[in-house]
């Protein structure tokens, strides 16, 4: 069963954990000199960047806030579980929900902007990806993959725990690529959220300073590609693997490939092997294994330079931006007893 909703105001309010009108930002660290003068001029006029905070994006060389959180009101879960699904871009979106059974029969739906929908009656599935498409694809229906490469999706399961009632797993993931920010929570009282967004127009400027490469450009939303992709990138007769700094000073300071190191690709070590994985996750973050301090990351090269863009200059610490980001619980899965799971793409206005 789905069911669809068109435009409804838009209130801020605890229901998806926006409190009081919650706002967050993210950061970029800035040059202070770059705006016309001294690092303690700057500092003082209030637009020296590198002292935004993580909840702070450097726009036009000052700390700015991230933006307010939408919080719509979606229909009752007659039968659940649900999977709610909200429009809040400035552009149509086609959405597309996948798993190991078909969801809504693999419909693509167009969501205007206010518009949404909610997946009903879902049985239990596992490997479940939301596809926000944003481009209109040619194919509109297919059960078992994505029907077009302009696309940002998160990863969502449902099933049930030991007392019989439903439960939601879910994470935003982009591991692969970043187009569009979204927010994800579910409807129980013990549901963490996991989001990484600011106001649309923030989020477009810094989708510009992607440290690998832009892909799949329409309307001015584009792909910044993951490192594992872009590194796996052909160059000739070889691959960025071998030809760009940004993947072989891997190899030079570990002795693996950086589509290795960025994209967990070790078939010989077994997931049992946890002080291998922490190395690995270390590596990505310009660290020592183990370490668990946010501080430590991403400060001395060799580092996964998109990673850092994704945790340190967008600001979301806890989403997956690598293959092994979950090492020290870093890459913000949430799993809960909630008959509801709300998705949010464009979440800050």
């Amino acid at each position: 069963m789905t069911q669809w909703t068109g435009r409804l105001g838009l209130l801020t309010s605890f229901l998806l954990g926006c409190a009081g009108g919650e706002a967050r930002a993210i950061c970029q660290p800035c040059s202070a000199t770059e705006a016309g003068g001294s690092d303690a001029e700057v500092a003082e006029a209030g637009g020296d960047c590198s002292h935004c905070s993580v909840d702070e994006v450097c726009v036009e060389r000052r700390c700015t806030r991230r933006g307010v959180l939408v919080a719509p009101m979606f229909a009752a879960c007659t039968q659940p579980p649900c999977i709610n699904v909200y429009n809040n871009c400035p552009f149509s979106l086609w959405v597309h929900a996948l798993a190991t059974v078909a969801i809504d029969d693999g419909n693509v739906r167009m969501l205007a902007p206010g518009d949404k929908w909610q997946y009903g009656a879902l049985p239990q599935f596992g490997g479940g990806r939301l596809y926000a498409y944003y481009r209109e694809p040619t194919v509109k229906r297919d059960t078992t993959r994505l029907v077009s490469d302009f696309n940002q999706f998160v990863e969502m399961t449902v099933d049930k725990d030991a007392s019989g009632a439903w439960a939601q797993n879910y994470n935003i993931s982009y591991v692969d690529y970043a187009s569009l920010p979204v927010f994800m929570k579910g409807s129980g009282s013990s549901c963490a959220k996991t989001d990484c967004g600011a106001r649309f127009a923030d989020w477009l400027a810094k989708l510009k300073e992607c440290p690998t490469d832009l892909r799949n450009s329409h309307q001015d939303v584009s792909t910044c590609t993951g490192s594992f992709n872009y590194c796996v990138t052909p160059d000739g007769a070889a691959t960025y693997d071998t030809t760009r700094t940004y993947c072989n000073k891997m190899e030079q300071a570990h002795g693996f490939s950086g589509s290795s190191i960025y994209g967990g690709y070790f078939p010989d070590h077994p997931a049992t092997d946890v002080a291998f994985w922490d190395g690995v996750a270390a590596w990505n973050r310009g660290t020592f294994a183990g370490d668990a301090n946010d501080d430590n990351f991403y400060v001395a090269q060799p580092y996964n330079d998109y990673a850092r863009w994704i945790h340190k200059e967008l600001g979301c610490a806890d989403v997956y931006a690598f293959s092994t980001d979950d090492h020290q619980d870093k890459a913000g899965f949430v799993r809960c007893v909630a008959a509801e799971l709300s998705v949010i793409w464009c979440p800050y206005q």
